[in-house]
């Protein structure tokens, strides 16, 4: 055997696994795919395409509208991420469901007369679809969607920054540049723009502009406005149901339900919601009975002063042991009856400020039942298929059993009964530390949507606490806030605060680790090109792998993105980088079905990433990253022999990896010993026989 050839077996050992791992945790593949379908169990679940938001879990909240992404009024415009044109089809949607504010002519005379403008207001109050539409009536030949990564400074010089004829819109939600906005630069931008490309740079409320008096536009939402997106969409999406519209919209609950919805996308939410539900058959009072005003009058019922008959005479109180019952079942929705009055017990506890329900001298320890409690917490019971069980069947799960109370519930405890906020808190903690899996990603999600009715509280309470976490449950905390801010980050209105705060914590020393473990969610996946650069300023100090998360974000959804990242880290002079890119490698390689590198084997721009990736990692100088290499096609040679037609792809790829030179020649010496090595261990040697045969003739030629 030649010295220069790395025989690895197919499946990293015991210790290879860790050595694998980022420092400090032993999280395997199969813990790590577990723990993500927990995650997204409890997730808001949206499609982006077209603006389609599909329905929420957790909760208790199956049918609640939200998007976990950058939305308008009805959706996220189809454009290239990179200075990419609106469709003009997507701008006639927009317009067609657009309720015009005072705002939108303010912003057009502002472009018309300076060509520059800072629209600055709230997230999620429709920034984005008036910045869109104002500059399409101030320059009618297109819209243009600039690269807010790259921030602003680069017009003013680019030549390609600012397309001649067209209007641009760059929003700055979480980006540092938006906080160095200066007269100075605007004035320059304004002399690029010559007149003739308008451009609106969105900026959230938050954000310093005292100093931007000349070129400011506030964004205001009129009290009214609400009702009126939300009529505007239901008169567009239900244009052949007119009764049924009117019937909504003259419905008495619905007004009172907007006094609920913070932002516009939540409206435009609650109107697809509701199209929804009409095209499936409900009735109006039904549709209007599921929507939050309702589910909050019942949960001020249930946490309220619930009464029992007692012997048919009179009525009695059940005690705040019934209410600590409730709460634990919103929290460990889906969980077993025995942990749920488990943890129902130790909430008490802590409500009360004692250690055993006997201590409580108007609570004798048998006066109330668990039975007394369920009859009084809406909730049903199912087994492991979502059948319906007896409460002793030996699978039996306790679930919320109207979509959304769970969430009306919490609300409602958090804004009404202060009291209660320390001890959940604590308890919630509590949880995190011990718990196992799903119920520390019940309690940190809780966290999250806690965030959502208070972030000042739970950010200065919590969350900062867990991620700066020294001690023994250190770990267990990071990991809890990283997903604490997963779920907070779906509101829109705190998306810009949980970018900006991450951006901050990962170059602190003493929150890089969970600002690490928190761009290894569906936040990374949101922010691609910030978290990989935050990721890889974590890893510059070369103490800390990063490959872990850098997965993640793929899973989550950015695997072009990350593909092109690691193949720039392969190529680096860090080794570190180069070591996280090979771990990675081997690490993507594991997925399956549409998450699978293999998928990309068709699309030029990816394959061209996976292509200088596997190359430079195969031709490592560290025995340890060619043999991930190795490690990754052997993997692609065994999911060959399952799907039809991926045999020849993979051998197109194998035959282009070497180049003409003596490296190539070395790699493909190694590509046909490690075919045949393949050929002996894998399940199905044909489809190594086969690649190595083809590969053979190929070369020879």
């Amino acid at each position: 055997m030649s010295d220069f050839v790395d025989p690895p077996p197919l499946e990293p050992s015991a210790g290879e696994k860790e050595s694998l791992a980022p420092v400090g945790t032993e999280v395997t593949d199969e813990e790590a795919d577990h723990i993500r379908r927990l995650r997204e169990r409890g997730l808001p679940q949206t499609l982006v395409e077209g603006g389609v938001k599909a329905k929420v879990v957790g909760f208790g909240s199956g049918d609640a509208a939200t998007t976990m992404y950058k939305t308008t009024y009805y959706g996220t415009p189809a454009v290239d991420p990179v200075d990419g044109r609106v469709p003009e089809g997507d701008l006639d949607r927009q317009r067609e469901l657009y309720v015009e504010p005072a705002t939108h002519a303010a912003l057009v005379a502002h472009l018309t007369r300076h060509g520059v403008a800072v629209l600055c207001g709230p997230p999620g109050s429709g920034r984005y679809t008036t910045a869109l539409l104002a500059v399409r009536t101030a320059m009618d030949t297109g819209v243009v969607v600039l690269d807010s990564e790259a921030g602003v400074r680069r017009l003013v010089t680019d030549e390609e920054g600012l397309q001649p004829g067209r209007g641009h819109v760059i929003e700055g939600d979480g980006a540092e540049w938006a906080n160095e906005l200066r007269p100075q630069l605007l004035i320059r931008l304004r002399a690029a723009t010559y007149g003739r490309s308008p451009l609106v740079i969105i900026v959230d409320d938050h954000v310093a502009v005292g100093g931007l008096a000349g070129h400011l536009v506030k964004h205001e939402v009129a009290d009214g406005m609400p009702f009126q997106v939300l009529e505007r969409h239901l008169r567009v999406l239900l244009a052949d149901r007119p009764l049924d519209c009117r019937k909504l919209l003259e419905h008495e609950g619905l007004r009172e339900d907007l006094r609920g919805r913070r932002s516009m996308a939540e409206v435009a939410g609650l109107a697809e919601h509701m199209e929804r539900r009409v095209r499936d058959g409900a009735d109006v009072d039904q549709i209007v009975q599921g929507l939050g005003a309702e589910l909050r009058a019942k949960a001020v019922r249930l946490l309220g002063l619930s009464r029992k008959p007692a012997d048919g005479v009179g009525r009695q109180e059940l005690s705040l042991w019934s209410h600590a019952f409730l709460l634990a079942c919103v929290v460990l929705d889906g969980t077993t009856l025995s942990r749920v009055s488990r943890e129902s017990h130790r909430l008490a506890e802590l409500l009360y400020g004692v250690r055993s329900p006997s201590s409580v001298p108007e609570m004798p320890l048998f006066e109330e039942s668990v039975q007394d409690w369920l009859d009084q917490s809406d909730v049903e019971f199912t087994d492991r298929n979502g059948q319906p069980v007896g409460a002793r069947h030996p699978e039996c799960l306790v679930r919320v059993s109207q979509p959304g109370l769970g969430v009306a519930v919490l609300e409602v405890l958090w804004h009404d009964h202060s009291g209660a906020r320390g001890p959940l808190l604590e308890w919630l903690d509590s949880l995190v530390v011990r718990g196992e899996e799903d119920i520390r990603v019940a309690a940190a999600q809780t966290v999250g949507l806690l965030a959502t009715f208070d972030w000042a509280y739970v950010h200065e309470e919590l969350l900062v606490r867990w991620a700066s976490e020294r001690g023994e449950h250190a770990d267990r905390r990071r990991f809890a806030a990283a997903w604490a801010l997963e779920r907070a980050v779906t509101d829109p209105l705190l998306a810009p605060r949980v970018q900006r705060l991450l951006a901050r914590w990962s170059q602190r020393r003493d929150f890089q680790a969970c600002a690490q473990a928190s761009y290894g969610t569906r936040i990374g996946a949101r922010f691609p090109a910030e978290a990989l650069s935050s990721l890889e300023r974590i890893a510059g100090a070369g103490t800390k792998s990063v490959w872990l998360p850098v997965r993640e974000i793929y899973a989550a959804g950015s695997q072009v993105q990350v593909l092109g990242r690691l193949a720039k880290w392969s190529a680096s002079s860090r080794h570190w980088l180069r070591d996280d890119a090979a771990k990675c490698l081997h690490g993507l390689s594991r997925f399956r079905g549409e998450r699978a590198v293999t998928a990309f084997l068709k699309e030029p721009e990816p394959r061209e990433h996976l292509l200088l990736l596997s190359r430079r990692t195969l031709l490592s100088t560290s025995r340890l990253n060619r043999q991930c290499g190795w490690k990754s096609l052997g993997l692609w040679v065994e999911r060959a022999g399952d799907e039809p037609g991926l045999d020849d792809l993979v051998t197109e790829f194998f035959a282009e990896l070497p180049e003409p030179d003596v490296e190539g020649d070395r790699l493909r010496e190694q590509m046909l010993f490690h075919l045949r090595l393949w050929g002996h261990q894998l399940p199905d040697s044909d489809t190594a026989i086969h690649v190595r045969a083809l590969l053979q003739e190929r070369w020879s030629m």
